[in-house]
C-alpha cells in the first residue's frame, strides 16, 4: 500500500493541506471523500507528518470498518472501546474490556500509540484524571532497594489481584523472595530480590513459567482504569450521606457492604461522583501533538443527542420503578462540550461532501477546506 502513499505528495492539493498541518493550521476540512479515502488521507496525513492520530466516529460498525481498511497499511491502528453501562445489575463491563482500554492507555502514557479509532460515544465518558491513574506508577531497577510489603500495597493501588501462582493479566504473587506481576495476558515479569535488594528482573512466559529476557529495570503500569482516588472507607461514607428512598437504600447498604470488602469496580460508574472529585476524556489523555478526525461531524452530533435520549429515558424508566440510577447516567457530557475538548487539539474534519451549518467550529473548518474528487468502484461479481 505504500504506493498509495506516493501518490498523495503528487497532489497540489494535498500538499497545500499538509504544509498548513505542519504549520498548525487548526481546524482543518477534507471533503469529497469517500470511506476508503478517509482512512488513505488520514493515514497519509499520520505518514508525512509523522504525528499520531485518533479518528472518531459515529458509531461502532463505522469504527470496525474504518480499522479493516486501515489494516491494508502497515502501521496497526488500535481500537479503543467504550465503557458498558448496563441498566440492571450495573456492571460496567467485562475485564476483556478494561484490559483493552488500559492497554491502550498505557500506550498513550508511554508514547507507544501511533492511531486510534473510537467512537463519539467513548470519547464522551467521563474517566478518572489522568493524573491520579498514573500517580503511582513505578519504576524498579536491579540493585535498588525496596520495601516488599510497600511494593505489595502499591500492585494492589494500582489494580492488580494477588494470587498463589499468576494465570493471566492483572495479577501477582509473592513466592519467598521472587514476585510475579502478569502485565499481559501471556507474558510477565519476575522480580528477584535478595532480603529487600532486587537481585534481577526477568520477563517470563505466564504459561511455562519460563524466563525469556533479562532486563536492567521496569516500570509498572495500572491494570485497570478503574481505581481509587481516595480511600474506599471515605468513598463509601460519602454515598451513605446521600438521601434514597427506603427501597433503594436497602440496595445501597448491600452496595456499600460489597466496596468495604473489596468489590468496588463494577460499582465505580453507580455512584461515580463519590468516587472521583473530578474527571477527564480520552482527548484529555492523548499527546499535545495528536491530530484529532473527525469522521462525518453531523453523524458525530445525532449520534449524541441520540445517546443523550437514550439515557433519559432509561433514567425515566429507571425512577418509575423506583430503582437507582447511575451516576454516570445522570450528567451525560453533551456535543457543545465534546468540541470544546477538540479545541486544545488540531482537528480536521472527513466529510464526504460539503456539509451545511453544524456548528461554529466547522465553519472555520471549512474556511480551511480541500475538496478532493474521490469515487466508489463497485464491484460486479466480486
Amino acid at each position: 500500500m505504500n504506493s498509495l502513499l506516493k501518490i498523495v505528495p503528487n497532489v497540489k492539493k494535498y500538499n497545500d493541506y499538509l504544509f498548513n498541518i505542519n504549520k498548525g493550521t487548526n481546524p482543518v476540512m477534507l471533503s469529497g471523500l469517500t470511506d476508503a479515502s478517509k482512512v488513505h488521507m488520514a493515514y497519509a496525513t499520520r505518514f508525512y507528518s509523522e504525528k499520531p492520530i485518533c479518528i472518531i466516529t459515529y458509531n461502532e460498525m463505522q469504527a470496525k470498518k474504518i480499522l479493516k481498511d486501515m489494516a491494508f497499511f502497515e502501521e496497526k491502528a488500535e481500537y479503543f472501546p467504550k465503557r458498558d453501562v448496563t441498566s440492571f445489575d450495573y456492571v460496567a463491563e467485562s475485564k476483556e474490556s478494561l484490559y483493552k482500554r488500559i492497554s491502550i492507555l498505557n500506550d498513550i502514557k508511554q508514547n507507544k500509540i501511533g492511531i486510534i479509532v473510537t467512537t463519539i460515544e467513548a470519547a464522551m465518558q467521563k474517566m478518572i484524571k489522568k493524573d491520579i491513574l498514573y500517580k503511582k506508577v513505578f519504576k524498579i531497577k536491579v540493585g535498588d532497594t525496596i520495601d516488599v510489603e510497600k511494593l505489595k500495597e502499591t500492585l494492589v493501588a494500582l489494580g492488580y489481584e494477588r494470587y498463589d501462582l499468576i494465570e493471566g493479566r492483572g495479577q501477582f504473587s509473592v513466592r519467598g523472595g521472587i514476585i510475579d506481576i502478569a502485565t499481559s495476558e501471556k507474558h510477565g515479569v519476575r522480580i528477584e530480590f535478595w532480603g529487600d535488594e532486587v537481585d534481577s528482573i526477568r520477563r517470563f512466559r505466564i504459561e511455562s513459567q519460563r524466563s525469556t529476557t533479562m532486563l536492567d529495570d521496569i516500570e509498572i503500569y495500572p491494570a485497570f482504569e478503574l481505581l481509587l482516588e481516595d480511600n474506599i472507607d471515605n468513598v463509601c461514607d460519602r454515598i451513605l450521606k446521600n438521601d434514597y428512598t427506603n427501597s433503594i437504600k436497602e440496595n445501597v447498604i448491600q452496595d456499600v457492604q460489597m466496596m468495604r470488602e473489596g468489590e468496588f469496580i463494577n460499582k465505580i460508574d453507580k455512584y461515580f461522583d463519590e468516587f472521583y472529585s473530578e474527571y477527564d476524556f480520552i482527548l484529555d489523555y492523548l499527546p499535545n501533538d495528536c491530530i484529532i478526525f473527525l469522521d462525518e461531524i453531523e453523524k458525530i452530533k445525532n449520534r449524541t443527542e441520540n445517546i443523550r435520549r437514550d439515557n433519559e429515558h432509561i433514567i425515566k424508566d429507571l425512577v418509575e420503578k423506583n430503582r437507582f440510577v447511575p451516576e454516570i447516567l445522570k450528567k451525560t457530557t453533551g456535543y457543545a462540550q465534546f468540541i470544546e475538548k477538540t479545541l486544545h487539539k488540531q482537528t480536521v474534519y472527513l466529510e464526504k461532501k460539503d456539509i451545511g451549518f453544524v456548528d461554529k467550529q466547522s465553519m472555520h473548518a471549512k474556511r480551511n477546506g480541500y475538496s478532493f474528487s474521490y469515487r466508489e468502484v463497485n464491484f460486479f461479481r466480486s
